[in-house]
This record gives C-alpha cells, structure tokens and sequence, in this order.
C-alpha cells in the first residue's frame, strides 16, 4: 500500500464517522448527526449496527465471506466495509469500488485512495494466516524463485484456509424507499448509451442501404462500390457488440432493481393481506413478476429502440424520391400501429386475468382436494372447470387473431403502401439514382422497425398486463416504516425500565378486522410485568391470536395505546419493537422451511451463525428432548430438513418451533398453542424448559 495502515484503517469508535461518509459520497441516505460511538475496541452488535443504519437512511448487510471468497467480495462487494482483527482489536476498511484494477479505499483523512488488491488481501486474510505459519517454514526450506514460492504459498493457504471464515463486513445499500434517482443509479446512462450506440448502428445501415442501392440502380456494381458497402457494414459490428453489452447490463441492473423492490414489497404486507389473497393469487403473482422481468426489461427498451428506427426512417423518406407524402403515409401506419397495439393490449389483459384466475382456482382446489373428494359427490368434483376453460379458450383464440394482425399486418402492409407512394416518382423518370436508393433505404429500415416493433409491442403489452397483479407490492414499498428513536447506546440492551418492573402496559387497546363490524377487542388493558408467567385462555375466535399479534407488532392498536417499558411502538420503532417480543404461532403458520435443522432452530438471528450460538442451540435441543433425533441424523445438525430432507414428526416440529423462538434472547416470549401436539411427558419437559429460558412468558391456550 503507498499509504500506511493507520491512515487506511478506521477504529471502532470512528465507525459511525466512516459509515456517514460512505453514505454521502455514494448519494445514499442522510447526515446521521450526533450518534455515540460504540465502546472502543470492541466490535459493536449487528443490533447496534442495524439501529445505525436506521439513523443514516440506508440498508447495512452483514457479510462473512470464506477464506476463497474474498477476492470477489473486494471486486463486487463496494460500498461495504470491511473487518480487520490485529491484536484482537477490530478495525475497518472502507471500501468505494474498483477503478483500473485497483481497489479505492477511504483513508481516514476523508480522502480516497488507490491501492493493489494483492495489498488489501493480504491485510485481511492477516489474522487467519498466522494460525498455519508451519506454510512458511514449509517454503523455507525449498530453493525456489521469489514469484514460484508466491505462488506455491498462495496454493497452500487456500487449501488449508479456504472454508475458513473472515470477520464479519458489513455491505451498504439504498433504501428501497429512496429516491429514483438514488435507486437507479447509472440506469439512466446504460440507457443513454444504448440509445446512442443504436442511433449510429441505425445510421450505417441505412447508410449502406443507399450505398448498395444506388450502385445497383446505376448499373455499375464495381469492385470499389462493393467494398465500400463491406466496409460500412463492418462499422456496425462494434456498434452492435456494444449495444448488445450495454442492453445486457441494463437487463441485469433493472431486473436486479425490481426484484428487490418486489421483495421489499411483499415484506411489508400485513398478515390480513397475506392471508385475503390466497396461496394461487400469490403463486400468480410471482409468475407475472417473472414476465414483467423478461419481457418489460427487455421488451420496453427495444421497442424505444425501435420507435427511434421509425423516426430516422421518416428523416430519410422525405430526403429521398418519395419525400414528405411517403413520411406522412409512415406517420398514420405508426398510429394504425398504435391503434392495433391498444386493441392487442385489451385483450392481453383479460387473458391474463383469466389465466391468473384458473391459476389461483387450480391451486385452491389442489389445496383442497381431500376436502372435495369427502364433502362432494363423484358427479360434481369438477364442478365449474369446464366453463373456465373454455371461457379461457375462446379468449386465447382472441388474442391469437388480434396478434396476427400485429404481427402480419404492420410488416407487409408498410411494404405495400411505402412501395405505392414511391411509384410516382419511380415511373416518371424525374427522380435520380441517389433519391430512390435514399427512398429504398429509409422503406427497409422502416420495414425492419415494424418487423421488430410488432414482436415488442407484444412483450410490452403482456408486461403491462403483468404489472398490474404486483402493481401493490411496488406501492406498497413506500409505506411509511416506523424508524427507531431509542438512543442509539440503547440498542444493543435493554432501555431503562421507567415503569418500576413493569414490561408491556395496554391501556384501552381495541382493534376490529376489516371484514367485521364489531371489534375482536374493545377496551382491553392489562400490565405484564418481568419475570411473569401468564396463561391466556379463551374460546375460539375470541381474539387470542389477534391480541398476540399485537403483543409481537405485527398489527397496531385502532383505539388505545400499548407501552414496552413505558415507551410506544413508535418510539421503538416497528423492527425495534419485534426484537424485543417474538411469539411461535400456531402450529398451521409456522413452516420448517428446507435448509439445514441448525439453520431452521436459528431462523431470525444472523447468518452465518456465530459457534456461541450454535453450541446454545445444541444445549437447548437436549433441554428439549431433540438430542435423541439430532443423533440419528446423519449430519447432526447440518442435516437438510424440509421438503427435501428429513422429514420431522409434528412434535419435533412443535418443539422445533419452541427452541427456535427460545433462542432469539427476547424480553418477553408468546407460545400460541405450542404444547398442543405434544404428550404429556414430553409436554412437561417442553414447559420445564421454557420456564427456565424465558424472561417473561405469556402461554396461549385453549380451556
């Protein structure tokens, strides 16, 4: 490095400094103000980090990259710091990007500077390779030149260190409710780019277009003529190679764009919303956002593209023997275009309406066929689905008509009416060889724009049809989220206790659903306090999970209010709220989702896990009773569970459920019916367990 390590490494308690900076000078979030340092060398929590991230208006990533992987974490991971441990003091680096081959780093002094990446590799891989120093006394002892003995160390490092983990970086992203500009990025440029590369590609064509045909026209196809149109033709293939480049850029930059606002979006939908719409309505949804990737992305840009084509084609009809009547006859077949493309569109819609109904009915129907083939006799199991399908079935034949004429219709009919208007002028003889080589060079431009613009205008429409199923997972990204305003030093513990002992306070607490008029709740206030053990018990429908939806923040009160050590939910914030009180549902919406069973106990807390929490998970298994089906395992707890794996029994997977809320180390833990597929023995060892975890417990139950 040309700079000395202390002027590239930023101590812990500088860390909220180096994040500001970070964020400025990439154009995300805000000034965070005055924000307490965390205490010096020691690594702040990823609650405390998170909490940071909040002040700062951008998204932090905890990132631990292996041993191997480093090396397209510094080429890909920017803007990110990055952890290095000496002495057992953490300090970071802070990573802008990459420019010519070189890493650019923030110095201390705000500066930005260049450094090899051989250099930063080797700074952070400092602390893993000084436990394997028997490669260097290895090497020492072998005559080999300098570069050789590099390399061969390079070799051995990877083999003995390559699964080994690094320390924990952090990668930092917009918002997804930052502004367009801020989330697009260069976007906007590659698009420029595109637009540009394609004008001049669409200028050489039509360029040899008038080459070959004015030569043709005047008889005299010489040796010179046809090398020059060669000549020419050879200039569009660096302009077509970088189009392409650039439009697969765009593709990857977009699509990437909007499957992170789709994700954004479906994770701030409530539970009623969730529930409302159905599994088969969602199943639709992501195979609409599928298409809108594909074929918006695409689709749209190359039918700009095209429109541009439609636009130099016009320029060059009314310069050459046709003149302004044939450039007015292109102006009304781009609106007859139009006109077509609209109609398609309608139709498009209804069929994807239709499809995405048959889609949500068959799934449904799926979901409930042991339900139909006990309640419903042979003769009506299939009640409905003939008119479906053939309701589908005549708008499919639609549709292929309306595409027909988009597709036939545009391309041959330009060339009929471009060859009409060009007769004129052709059979008076008035017009010279240029005009007409001119005039033929703008009709098969154009016609090559109809050509691709009928294919376009298809995708388009489809996408536009598409849109409109996961439109509300894109608006919903710019619902308001309630931000943390607990002192940041707080984050990482628990606030002053302001109400003497007392955890949750609900005074007056009423909400009702949407779909009914009278409240599921009205008036409700109750205190739990530390150290409590409360059993809830009611009868079904009576608001029991409702209420615990309220408890975890999930839904918010309609009348009253709900204080956590005398603070409100927008006070906390609503992430600051759930990861102070969480709950296990009952049982039908909790999920073993595939993945390893160490992965699934720990679901909620980071990963990578630390081995401190691995090993409590591993202790709270045999609390549990588990430890008997974690030996069985052939991986122990790497083994694959799910859909695809082992397959565990509904009291494994209740008290699965159990240890997984246990370990998220919250103030107050919600059981919803999770005793109710256990026996009474394993029951007694669940409870006896969770008496001896919880800080305070509330336990729902049936009377």
């Amino acid at each position: 490095m040309t700079r000395s390590h202390s002027d590239l490494l930023w101590p812990v308690e500088r860390l909220p400094d180096a994040l500001e900076q970070l964020a400025q000078r990439q154009g995300y979030g805000r000034a965070a103000g005055e924000i307490a340092p965390p205490a010096a060398a020691v690594e702040p929590s990823r609650v405390w980090m998170f909490a940071l991230g909040d002040r700062l208006g951008v998204e932090l990533e905890p990132i631990t990259p292996l041993y191997h992987e480093l090396p397209d974490v510094l080429e890909r991971a920017a803007p990110c710091i990055l952890q290095v441990r000496r002495d057992g003091v953490p300090s970071y680096l802070v990573l802008l990007g990459t420019r010519r081959g070189k890493l650019r780093l923030l110095a201390r002094d705000a500066t930005a500077v260049s450094v090899q990446t051989k250099s930063a590799l080797a700074l952070l891989r400092e602390e893993q390779e000084a436990t394997v120093a028997e490669v260097d006394q290895l090497l020492g002892g072998v005559e080999m030149s300098p570069r050789a003995r590099e390399h061969a160390r390079s070799k051995m490092l990877l083999q003995r260190l390559g699964q080994a983990q690094l320390r924990t970086g952090w990668i930092m992203r917009p918002r997804r409710t930052a502004s367009r500009r801020t989330l697009l990025g260069d976007i906007p440029s590659l698009a420029a780019g595109i637009l540009v590369s394609h004008t001049l590609l669409s200028l050489v064509l039509a360029g040899s277009f008038w080459l070959l045909g004015r030569a043709a026209l005047q008889a005299h196809l010489e040796t010179g003529w046809f090398l020059g149109w060669i000549a020419v033709i050879a200039c569009a293939i660096p302009l077509r190679m970088l189009e392409v480049w650039w439009q697969g850029v765009f593709s990857i930059r977009l699509g990437t764009l909007l499957k992170q606002q789709l994700l954004a979006g479906t994770l701030k939908l409530t539970p009623d919303e969730v529930r409302l719409d159905g599994i088969g309505r969602h199943f639709g949804r992501v195979a609409e956002a599928e298409v809108v990737e594909q074929l918006a992305v695409g689709g749209a840009l190359l039918a700009v593209l095209s429109l541009v084509d439609l636009i130099l084609a016009g320029v060059i009809l009314v310069l050459g023997a046709g003149g302004w009547p044939q450039a007015v006859v292109l102006a009304l077949w781009v609106v007859v275009a139009l006109v077509l493309a609209r109609r398609h569109y309608g139709v498009q819609r209804a069929w994807s309406s239709a499809r995405v109904e048959i889609t949500h009915d068959l799934l449904e129907r799926m979901l409930g066929h042991r339900t139909r083939l006990a309640q419903l006799p042979l003769e009506r199991w299939h009640d409905g689905e003939d008119v479906r399908l053939s309701s589908y079935s005549e708008i499919s034949k639609v549709m292929d008509r309306r595409t027909m004429q988009l597709t036939a219709l545009l391309r041959d009919g330009w060339l009929v009416l471009a060859l009409l208007t060009l007769l004129p002028a052709f059979s008076s003889g008035t017009a010279n060889a240029s005009a007409l080589a001119v005039s033929v060079g703008g009709i098969l431009l154009a016609l090559r724009a109809f050509d691709e613009v009928a294919v376009y205008f298809q995708q388009v429409s489809q996408a536009a049809v598409s849109f409109e199923q996961i439109r509300d997972l894109l608006l919903a990204v710019g619902r308001p989220e309630l931000e943390s305003k607990v002192p940041l030093e707080m984050e990482g513990g628990k606030p002053t206790d302001a109400a003497g002992g007392t955890l949750i306070e609900a005074r007056g607490v009423t909400f009702r659903h949407d779909a009914r008029t009278r409240p599921v709740l009205e008036n409700c206030s109750f205190q739990i306090a530390q150290g409590d053990r409360i059993l809830l018990e009611g009868p079904s429908g009576g608001g029991k999970s409702t209420l615990v939806s309220l408890l975890t923040g999930l839904r918010a009160p309609q009348g009253g209010v709900m204080l956590l050590h005398a603070l409100d939910r927008a006070t906390f914030g609503s992430s600051g709220w759930r990861k102070r009180i969480t709950a296990a549902p009952q049982f039908h919406e909790n999920h073993v989702l595939s993945g390893s069973f160490a992965y699934n106990l720990l679901l909620g807390r980071e990963w990578p896990t630390s081995p401190e929490l691995r090993t409590k998970a591993a202790a709270l298994c045999k609390e549990l009773g588990l430890d008997e089906l974690v030996a069985k395992m052939p991986a122990g707890l790497e083994e694959m569970i799910g859909e695809t794996g082992w397959q565990l029994s509904h009291g494994e997977k209740s008290r699965l459920y159990i240890a997984r809320t246990l370990l998220q180390g919250v103030e107050l833990v919600i059981l919803d019916e999770s005793f109710a597929s256990l026996d009474p023995e394993t029951m007694r060892v669940a409870q006896r367990c969770v008496l001896n975890h919880a800080k305070a417990l509330v336990v729902v139950s049936h009377p």
